[in-house]
C-alpha cells in the first residue's frame, strides 16, 4: 500500500526529527527530542500531541494528494507564416456536410501556402462506420507522385458518425498501411475539447479520437502526425490557423483552433488552494455506484458510507453473484449503509432504465458513480470493430446511457472514472484509452449543458482492479506507481465538492514517464523544465542504460569495444522492459518469444532503442531480428553502416573527375588538370613497379581512355 509522504512543516526539512516524531504520537520520544524544555512541559505535550499529530497526518496527506492533481490548460501557439511549395498532402472525408465544408476550406487554405492537395472521399457502410473496402480501393485510386507530406483525417466530422469514428481511424491507418502510402496522420475534429472559458463540447465522440492519438503517437510514432480540433463552423480564418498548426514547425501534436489562433495542450500542476475548505462530500437519497462490487467501486462506497449515505445501489453484471459482494454488504451495511446490489447490464439502456424505476422513493437518486469498465487490449492492427465494440459497451455507452436517463433528475454528482491513458496514451491501449478520453469529453458537453459532472483521470490505483499483473508492472516501469486508494477516494471528495469539471489525479515519476514520452503536453511540469535547465547547462539526465546517444558513444570507441558497448545497452533496456534484476539474465540467443516478449513489450523495446540511437526502427524489430544477438548485429549495420570500400570510393572519385574534364576547359587550365592526373597516376603505383608504359607521352584523350579502360570507368 502506498503510503503518503510526511509533509513539510512550515521552515523546516522534510525529514526534521521533531515531525517525525510528532507524526508517530511518541510522548517519550518528542520530550528527549526538545531536552530540558520538554521534560518541564511533558503534561502540556501529552494533551496536545494528539492534536499535532492529527494535523500533521492530515498536512501529510494534502501534501500527497495535491502532489497528485493535475489539469489540462491550453497555451497560444506562436505562428509562423510561410510561403512556398508545402508539399503533397491526402485529404481524406466523407460527403457529410460539415466534413465537406471544412475539406473545401482547407483545400484553399493549403493550395494558398503552395501544397498540392490530393481528395480521397469515401463512403459509410451500414452500421454507419466508414466502408473498409471503399477506403481501400479509393486508396487505389490515389495518383503517383511525390510522397505526402501528410494525411489529414476528417472522417471524425461527420455529424451522424457518432461512436464510429473510433473504428474510422483505426480502419483508416490499417488501409494507409496496406496501400504503402506514407506520410504523417492528422486526425480532426470538431468542438471536442474545451480550449477556452467559451467552448462548448457539442460532439464528444470526438474525445474518442483524442484519446487513440496519444496511443498511435506511442505505438506508431513513423505514423503520427496530430491532433487538431476545429470550430463548427469552416471559415477562412480559422482554416488558415489549421494549416499553419499541420504546417508549422514548433512540433506541436495536439491543437485546438479558434479563431484567435491555434492553442496547444499542456499538462499543469492543480494542487488545491490552501483556504479550499475540508471536503466531506456526503449526498443525500440514494447513489449509483457502476462497477459498484469491483475494486474501484468498493472503495468508493465504504467512503461514501462512512459519510452518512442513506442508500448505496451497486450495480455490475453479476451482481450479488459478484465475487465478494456479499461480504462487502455486511462490511456497508456495518458502517450504517442501506445497500442494494443488482445486477444490471449498463450498456442495455432498457434494463437500466428499468432499475432506475426501482430506486425508493424516500431516497432518490443523487449521484451517479460510473466506474465500470472492461479491458481488451492489443496493439492497432490486431483491432477490430468488434472488439472496439465490446469495450465501448460498459465503459461509452453505459456513460451515455446514464448521461441521458438522469438528464432530467436534480443529481448533485455525476462523476465519472477516466484514466491517465486517454490524456497521455500507451502502446497497445488503442482500445482502451480513447473510451477514457471519451468520458472526459462527456464531462464538458455535460457541463455545457448546464449538467453537474466531474470526471477524473486516474493514474494507477494501488491494489486488485482491472489490470493484470503484468499491466501493473508496465505502469510501474513506466513512471506511473500505484496511489493509495484511501488518498484517491480524498482527492475525488474534493474534486466533486469543489465543483471540478475534469481532473487528472495521478501519482508520477514524471522524469521516468519524460523519459519515455517526451511529448509537448508535458513541457511545462517542473520536472520537463528541470531537465531542459539541465540539458542546456550541458547537464543531460542520464538514463540506466545510456549516458548520452549511443551512437555517439560507439563511435568514440575503439572497433573493437563497439560490439560488447552496444550489446550491453540492449541488453540493459530488454532486461527492463522483461522486469529482470540484471542484464546478465538476458540470453543472447534464446527467442524473444522464449524470454516471454509479447507484441506490446515488443513495441516498447523498439521505442526505447529509438529513444536510445536516434534511429527510426520499424514496429517489427524484435520479430526481424528474433534474438538479443541478431537485434544487436542489426543495428549495429545501422547504426555503424560499413565504410565505403576503398577501391569504390576512388573509382566514384575518377568517375567525377571523367565528367569534369568532358566539359569544354580553357586550354591552360586543361593542360593544368591533366598535369596534376599524371602525376597523381604516378604515384598510384605501387612502390618499385614502373610507371605505365608511354603514359608520359600519352595525349589527353588517351589519358582519359586509359584511366577510363584500366579503372573500369565508362
Amino acid at each position: 500500500m502506498d503510503q503518503p509522504k510526511p509533509a513539510q512543516a512550515p521552515g523546516a526539512a522534510a525529514d526534521d526529527p521533531f515531525w517525525e516524531t510528532v507524526g508517530r504520537g511518541d510522548l517519550d520520544a518528542l520530550v528527549r527530542t526538545l531536552g530540558p524544555e520538554g521534560e518541564r512541559v511533558h503534561a502540556a505535550l501529552g494533551e496536545v500531541l494528539p492534536a499535532l499529530a492529527s494535523w500533521h497526518t492530515a498536512r501529510s496527506a494534502r501534501s500527497t494528494v495535491d502532489g497528485w492533481r493535475h489539469r489540462i490548460v491550453w497555451r497560444p501557439v506562436e505562428e509562423e507564416i510561410r510561403t512556398g511549395t508545402r508539399g503533397r498532402w491526402l485529404l481524406v472525408h466523407t460527403e457529410d456536410g460539415g466534413a465537406a465544408g471544412w475539406s473545401g476550406a482547407l483545400t484553399r487554405a493549403l493550395e494558398e501556402r503552395g501544397a498540392q492537395v490530393v481528395p480521397v472521399v469515401v463512403g459509410r457502410a451500414r452500421g454507419g462506420h466508414v466502408d473498409a473496402e471503399g477506403l481501400a480501393r479509393a486508396f487505389d485510386a490515389v495518383p503517383a507522385g511525390e510522397p505526402f507530406t501528410g494525411v489529414l483525417s476528417l472522417l471524425a466530422l461527420d455529424e451522424d458518425a457518432g461512436l464510429a469514428v473510433h473504428g474510422d481511424a483505426v480502419a483508416l491507418i490499417r488501409a494507409l498501411d496496406e496501400a504503402g502510402i506514407e506520410g504523417p496522420l492528422w486526425l480532426a475534429t470538431v468542438e471536442a475539447v474545451t480550449a477556452g472559458p467559451s467552448d462548448r463540447v457539442s460532439r464528444p465522440s470526438g474525445g474518442l479520437v483524442w484519446g487513440l492519438g496519444g496511443v498511435v503517437a506511442a505505438e506508431r510514432p513513423e505514423r503520427w502526425g496530430g491532433l487538431v480540433d476545429l470550430p463548427g463552423l469552416p471559415d477562412a480564418r480559422s482554416a488558415g490557423h489549421t494549416v499553419t498548426a499541420l504546417l508549422g514547425t514548433g512540433g506541436e501534436t495536439e491543437v485546438a483552433v479558434r479563431t484567435s489562433g491555434p492553442l496547444a495542450r499542456r499538462l499543469m500542476p492543480a494542487p488545491r488552494p490552501a483556504d479550499a475548505p475540508t471536503a466531506q462530500w456526503a449526498p443525500a437519497g440514494t447513489v449509483l455506484v457502476t462497477g459498484g462490487t469491483g475494486a474501484l467501486g468498493a472503495h468508493v462506497a465504504r467512503r461514501l458510507a462512512r459519510r452518512g449515505v442513506p442508500h448505496l445501489l451497486l450495480i455490475s453484471r453479476r451482481g450479488p453473484e459478484a465475487p465478494g459482494a456479499g461480504d462487502l454488504r455486511a462490511e456497508l451495511a456495518a458502517l450504517g449503509a442501506r445497500v442494494t446490489i443488482a445486477a444490471c447490464d449498463v450498456a442495455d439502456r432498457d434494463a437500466l432504465a428499468a432499475l432506475l424505476a426501482t430506486v425508493p422513493a424516500e431516497h432518490p437518486l443523487t449521484a451517479v458513480i460510473h466506474t465500470a469498465a472492461v479491458l481488451d487490449d492489443g496493439l492497432l492492427g490486431s483491432l477490430t470493430r468488434e472488439r472496439i465494440a465490446g469495450v465501448h459497451r460498459v465503459k461509452v455507452e453505459g456513460a451515455l446511457h446514464l448521461h441521458e436517463l438522469t438528464r432530467g433528475l436534480p443529481l448533485s454528482a455525476f462523476v465519472l472514472f477516466s484514466s491517465i491513458a486517454g490524456v497521455i496514451g500507451n502502446a497497445g491501449q488503442g482500445n482502451y484509452a480513447p473510451g477514457n478520453a471519451f468520458l472526459d469529453a462527456l464531462a464538458d458537453h455535460r457541463r455545457s449543458l448546464g449538467l453537474p459532472a466531474t470526471s477524473i483521470a486516474w493514474g494507477h490505483w494501488d491494489g486488485e482492479g482491472i489490470a493484470g499483473a503484468e499491466a501493473r508492472e508496465g505502469l510501474r516501469r513506466n513512471g506511473f506507481p500505484p496511489m493509495s486508494p484511501e488518498a484517491a477516494v480524498s482527492a475525488l471528495e474534493e474534486a466533486v465538492s469543489d465543483g471540478e469539471t475534469r481532473l487528472v489525479v495521478t501519482r508520477a515519476d514524471w522524469p521516468a514517464v519524460l523519459a519515455v514520452r517526451p511529448l509537448p503536453l508535458l513541457h511545462e511540469l517542473p520536472e520537463a523544465r528541470e531537465n531542459a535547465v539541465r540539458a542546456d547547462a550541458g547537464e543531460a539526465a542520464e538514463t540506466s542504460a545510456d549516458s548520452g546517444n549511443l551512437v555517439r558513444r560507439l563511435l568514440a570507441l575503439p572497433e573493437t569495444e563497439r560490439r560488447p558497448a552496444a550489446r550491453k545497452a540492449v541488453r540493459a533496456e530488454i532486461a527492463d522492459v522483461l522486469g529482470y534484476g540484471s542484464a546478465a539474465e538476458v540470453d543472447d540467443d534464446r527467442g524473444f518469444r522464449d524470454q516471454g516478449f509479447t507484441s506490446l513489450s515488443a513495441v516498447e523495446l523498439r521505442n526505447r532503442l529509438t529513444r536510445l540511437t536516434g534511429a527510426t526502427l520499424p514496429s517489427t524489430l524484435v520479430f526481424d531480428y528474433p534474438t538479443p544477438a541478431a537485434l544487436v548485429d542489426h543495428l549495429l549495420a545501422v547504426l555503424l553502416p560499413e565504410p565505403e570500400p576503398p577501391q569504390a570510393a576512388v573509382l566514384a572519385k575518377v568517375g567525377e573527375l571523367e565528367e569534369l574534364l568532358a566539359r569544354p576547359l580553357p586550354e591552360r587550365g586543361r593542360d593544368e588538370a591533366l598535369s596534376r592526373l599524371r602525376r597523381l597516376l604516378d604515384g598510384a603505383a605501387p612502390a618499385g613497379a614502373p610507371a605505365p608504359a608511354g603514359l608520359d607521352a600519352a595525349t589527353d584523350d588517351e589519358l582519359i581512355s586509359f584511366i577510363s579502360n584500366e579503372l573500369g570507368i565508362s
